[in-house]
């Protein structure tokens, strides 16, 4: 029974004072919804349906929750998959090499410090606004973090393992593929793993800017329309998206990280 009662003693606490707070009209001046105004808000944009009389839906949103989504879930797929296949590439060349290092690690190490935030204006006026704004910034976010666990999962490598794939023949490029990078491979997808979460993070401030579509569009436009039942519907859109982005990285990787402890986590 403690196993699975008491994980939801706390959210169902926190759901009665919420919507008792958002019934008797308490914060914000009466603005804040109450959290099943909320669920209705997320239906409507899902499905649109409207459950209740007493709830006013959206004639922007209704209905319209897949195409913001599929927004944000294209820019994420292009720039995770840029920044994560760039910051692979280079993570095994800055780790397995000295010259690799110093003419990559440099370079990074002095970009890395940089908030995302600070590339909006320089985004925004190369890009302009629209997908590839969103698409940069997301690349740029990926980039680093699997960059970082890269190059620490090769420089961790079994020293062993290598001698020995050395000794029985095997050239530098199947040492690095077929050992290094397997080895790797632990730190990598979790690397892969904060970059996901990173990606929705910085899509969200990427199309609060300079987009006319998608979650982060919908959530600081309904802001703007004093919808806060929208706003709060959309954060809960990203945060379900952002665990199933994690968990689906997981799931991808599982098989073949079956040999390794920290591939289960």
């Amino acid at each position: 029974m403690r196993r699975f009662v008491l994980p939801f003693v706390v959210p169902v606490i926190v759901l009665a004072i919420w919507e008792y707070v958002g019934r008797e009209q308490l914060l914000a001046d009466g603005l804040f919804p109450a959290a099943s105004t909320c669920v209705m808000a997320l239906l409507d944009w899902l499905f649109g349906w409207q459950v209740s009389d007493a709830f006013t839906p959206s004639a922007i949103y209704s209905g319209t929750w897949l195409v913001h989504m599929g927004a944000s879930v294209f820019r994420i797929l292009i720039g995770y998959g840029i920044g994560s296949l760039l910051a692979i590439a280079l993570g095994l060349l800055s780790g397995a090499s000295s010259i690799g290092r110093s003419l990559v690690d440099p370079t990074v190490s002095a970009i890395r410090p940089i908030s995302v935030t600070g590339w909006i204006p320089l985004a925004l006026l190369l890009f302009g606004i629209g997908d590839s704004p969103a698409i940069f910034l997301t690349a740029l976010a990926t980039f680093f973090p699997v960059y970082v666990n890269t190059v620490s999962g090769v420089r961790l490598a079994d020293a062993n393992l290598v001698r020995a794939a050395a000794m029985l023949g095997a050239s530098k490029r199947k040492i690095l593929i077929r050992v290094t990078l397997p080895a790797a491979s632990p730190s990598i997808v979790t690397g892969l793993r904060v970059a996901s979460g990173i990606a929705w993070t910085t899509v969200v401030v990427a199309e609060i800017l300079g987009a006319k579509s998608g979650l982060g569009y919908v959530l600081i436009d309904s802001y703007n329309q004093f919808r806060l039942d929208y706003v709060i519907a959309a954060m809960i859109s990203l945060g379900a998206c952002g665990y199933l982005t994690d968990r689906l990285v997981q799931w991808v990787f599982a098989d073949s990280l079956r040999w390794s402890v920290r591939g289960d986590s």
